[in-house]
């Protein structure tokens, strides 16, 4: 693997957080007003000591933690990830461990307090909003997916932070920000992957409050901890009735369940997917019964698809690096091979694709950051759940919200695997050996795809927000073509205008279609709006180059322009399935 620092490497990364990202909005929402760094004045307590009182010292703050991130992703965890992948696991009388290379790894993290990033700082964190929170999951990924994962799970603690009692709240979330403690998502059963609502496992409400679970979970990363660090498993059990009305949320310690097996895998070979069986394991609720599926599984389930997508453009990233290297280096009919015509074009498709992918990743995760922002600012103010639901910036960016994140997760995942796929063969022969870290990283993108939530699912997630478009009063609509407008080159403007209109007329013509074509249809609809959307938001980064940075205006529209044929060409080829169908 390349080694160097993943942060101060990456022009695309700096360009987007320096000049992109809307901080000026986002981060006093996310400081809530300032209000650490005013209560560091009245209290002097060191856990609020860096807390900024600008937005300037805010960006300041998370430089300093990308940079860190980025120099142990790309000088201490990329050299080893090769050894990791091949040492894997072992798991003994249900005990995982881990290679050495890979602990020493979290150590790094934890003594440098580098794991708390997404959780308030009255629980040792960092605070970090979702558009300053990608670019560390891109370079842990890029470095290592199995290593993205794992820090992955320990941010699990906001989820905990978002529904559990202030009790629970103190008692794990420190653990988990400090490194003291893993945390794993527990949802997945062996007769039932993404069916959630007929989900078995039993909960048993004890005299004392507590509750004791029992039944089998599948796919379960990191409920065995991670070495001598056990997990706090955030698990869905059934407490009440059938259906998902029935289900409920728990917090159970990896030392009050066991674990049976982990699975052998195709890649992330250093990622523990364990199966795990709960007797009478005790177990203490997060916030009210009834509402573990249809309010805290799927919140945690949305924000793990976000980091999916993250991840997979670290995978992306990795991919291209490792082959544009390589292509520079191998000589082949006298020249070196990045100079033939058909091998240009290939790394030229992977890097516009990997532009596309972080221009969807940021502006995805800024509309997630403005509606936990907004929905945050209203509860500040007392305002009724009920009532926060119809504020008209909240509506907004929950229903952008709920469109982007699969979007993000579908389009990426797919756009990894074939960037990984592009990469083997720039190696060619030797990329198909594991001499070269272009296989690892093709076997550890297929996942992506698979992993909380297929495409397949995904897709049916995002269909109800493309036809939203054909309504006379569509907030998705209404969205894009606003995102068009700021775009500030008119004859892209025109362009993806025209685009949008064919979207429509598309999405009025899949409405027509009888419901059994319409059902296999459907991702031919959700696929197209995908790549407009993505296009959208990647057109937005010329002007701002043309501004800040006219040297790295150019590459940007070069990438547009080949990220935008490629779009077009998808585009058509799934329209036609479409309109074949009338």
């Amino acid at each position: 693997m390349i080694t160097s620092n993943y942060f101060e490497d990456n022009k695309d990364i700096n360009f987007i957080l320096n000049h992109v990202i809307d901080w000026e909005t986002i981060v006093p929402l996310r400081e809530r007003g300032y209000h650490d760094a005013n209560e560091y004045k009245k209290t002097n307590d060191e856990k609020f000591m860096y807390a900024p009182t600008t937005v300037e010292e805010a960006l300041e703050g998370y430089a300093a933690i990308h940079t860190q991130y980025g120099e142990i992703a790309g000088k201490e965890l990329a050299p080893v990830a090769q050894a990791m992948d091949k040492k894997g696991l072992i798991f003994e009388n249900g005990k995982v461990t881990f290679p050495s290379e890979m602990v020493k790894v979290v150590d790094l993290l934890a003594n440098s307090q580098l794991l708390g990033y997404t959780v308030r700082r009255e629980y040792g964190g960092w605070n970090l909003p979702f558009a300053a929170r990608a670019s560390i999951m891109e370079m842990i990924s890029r470095a290592d997916s199995s290593m993205g994962l794992t820090v992955g799970c320990f941010t699990l603690a906001d989820v905990i932070e978002a529904f559990a009692s202030d009790e629970l709240k103190n008692e794990y979330i420190p653990k988990m920000a400090s490194g003291e403690m893993c945390g794993a998502m527990s949802l997945t059963e062996p007769d039932y992957g993404s069916d959630l609502p007929h989900l078995k496992t039993k909960a048993v409400k004890q005299e004392d409050g507590t509750y004791l679970l029992t039944g089998n979970k599948r796919f379960i990363t990191h409920a065995c901890g991670f070495e001598d660090r056990p997990s706090v498993i955030l698990t869905l059990a059934r407490s009440k009735g059938e259906g998902a009305k029935g289900l409920s949320f728990f917090l159970v310690e990896t030392r009050d369940i066991e674990v049976t097996r982990i699975e052998e895998k195709l890649g992330i070979h250093c990622s523990p997917t364990c199966e795990i069986s709960y007797d009478n394991s005790k177990a203490k609720l997060v916030g009210e019964e009834g509402k573990g599926l249809i309010k805290y599984a799927m919140a945690m389930m949305n924000g793990a698809r976000l980091a999916i997508g993250m991840q997979s453009l670290g995978v992306s990233e990795a991919a291209y690096r490792e082959a544009a290297k390589y292509a520079g280096e191998r000589v082949q009919f006298g020249i070196a091979i990045e100079n033939i015509p058909a091998v240009a074009n290939i790394l030229d498709n992977m890097q516009a694709l990997i532009q596309g992918q972080r221009a969807l990743v940021y502006r995805s995760s800024e509309i997630v950051d403005l509606y936990e922002g907004y929905y945050e600012e209203e509860l500040e103010k007392g305002t009724e759940e009920r009532a926060i639901r119809k504020v008209e910036n909240v509506q907004k960016h929950d229903k952008l919200a709920k469109l982007l994140t699969p979007i993000t997760k579908m389009f990426c995942s797919e756009i990894s695997n074939q960037v990984a796929s592009d990469g083997v063969q720039i190696f060619g022969g030797s990329g198909y050996t594991e001499e070269f870290d272009a296989a690892r990283i093709f076997r550890d993108a297929r996942i992506t795809t698979i992993y909380e939530g297929t495409t397949q699912l995904q897709v049916l997630a995002i269909v109800g927000g493309v036809i939203d478009i054909t309504r006379d009063k569509s907030i998705i609509k209404d969205f894009l073509l606003d995102e068009i407008k700021q775009i500030g080159i008119d004859k892209i403007e025109k362009l993806l205008t025209e685009e949008l209109e064919q979207m429509v007329n598309l999405a009025n013509s899949y409405k027509e279609i009888d419901k059994e074509k319409k059902d296999r249809l459907t991702q031919d609809l959700v696929f197209p709006f995908s790549w407009l959307v993505t296009s959208i938001f990647l057109a937005k980064h010329i002007k701002i180059a043309q501004e800040k940075d006219s040297e790295y205006a150019i590459s940007k529209e070069k990438y547009f322009n080949v990220f935008h044929g490629i779009s077009m060409a998808e585009q058509a080829k799934h329209a036609v399935y479409i309109k074949s169908a009338l």
